[in-house]
């Protein structure tokens, strides 16, 4: 029997996830469609994700109701065997609070190292109470992950079943390899969304330097991952430009000569030397270049 109402709100899923939690909501099966945030809650639920939505910027409406069943007659006619039903489930759910395993499937399996950081990260792990895991948020750092649109997680008796869907126009395409700096500079910024960052903001790094590892770390054991996120590093150039008189308008053509495709110039500075046939323009400048990886 389907007992679950299927929502869309326009919100990050995160944000939405995080204020279901609040009101103490169970969600299921979050998909994430451009802006909006698809997912499953209890019938009885129903209101209250209406009401912690009701602003107009959130748009929250019902995809599908769920089929509702009678079970009262049921219930009257056949109490003992309710009752006896009752005492199993809840024999049952006592024997499995815990989680003895945990499965990463799905188009994204093979994200799992960083799937099961963010599932340890939230109280959750092989022996360990399912009470203590946090569903929400755990989803909601998962779809945050590169090119993941849909996760789902549910127990089955002592399984966690993490299903983890991703772009099928990325799949298969993921750069396997760290990020290598391409430039000699300073670290201005580093964010690692999946891997682990080998630099901080402000050291020196040199071409060929790793700035983001292809591995995680899970407890004190070290597992190979994708390594997803971008750094900006701070670096200084040098060039020349020949101009035929020293002028306002030669000064700005030798300013344009260093533009460096999408890199954000920082700062910049001129000395003028005369030469044969006119002067020399010597320019030095400061540039932000932006490296990523696995980012879509």
């Amino acid at each position: 029997m389907n007992s679950r109402t299927k929502l869309s709100v326009i919100s990050t899923a995160e944000g939405a996830l995080r204020k279901l939690k609040k009101a103490q909501i169970s969600v299921f099966n979050c998909k994430k469609e451009g802006a909006k945030l698809i997912f499953e809650v209890k019938d009885k639920d129903t209101q209250k994700a209406f009401a912690i939505f009701d602003k107009p910027c959130y748009n929250i409406t019902v995809i599908k109701k769920s089929r509702k069943l009678s079970f009262l007659s049921l219930v009257a006619l056949r109490a003992g065997m309710v009752a006896g039903a009752l005492a199993f489930i809840a024999a049952a759910v006592a024997a499995n609070s815990f989680v003895l395993k945990i499965e990463v499937c799905g188009s994204g399996s093979y994200l799992e190292p960083e799937v099961r950081k963010i599932i340890y990260d939230e109280g959750a792990g092989e022996f360990k109470p399912f009470a203590s895991f946090n569903t929400p948020v755990a989803t909601g750092r998962i779809l945050a992950l590169p090119q993941v649109t849909f996760c789902n997680i549910e127990k089955h008796g002592s399984v966690l079943i993490v299903d983890v869907q991703v772009d099928e126009e990325h799949y298969g395409s993921a750069d396997q390899r760290p990020l290598i700096s391409d430039c000699d500079g300073v670290v201005k910024n580093i964010v690692a969304v999946c891997g682990t960052a080998a630099v901080n903001a402000g050291d020196s790094v040199k071409k060929g330097d790793t700035l983001i590892y292809a591995h995680t770390l899970a407890g004190e054991e070290v597992i190979s991952c994708l390594a997803a996120g971008f750094a900006e590093i701070e670096c200084t150039g040098r060039s020349e430009y020949f101009a035929q008189a020293e002028s306002d308008e030669s000064l700005k053509e030798a300013y344009s000569s260093v533009l460096i495709g999408e890199e954000s110039i920082i700062k910049r500075s001129h000395s003028v030397k005369p030469t044969e046939g006119g002067v020399l323009y010597q320019i030095e400048y400061v540039y932000l270049r932006k490296l990523s990886i696995n980012l879509s």
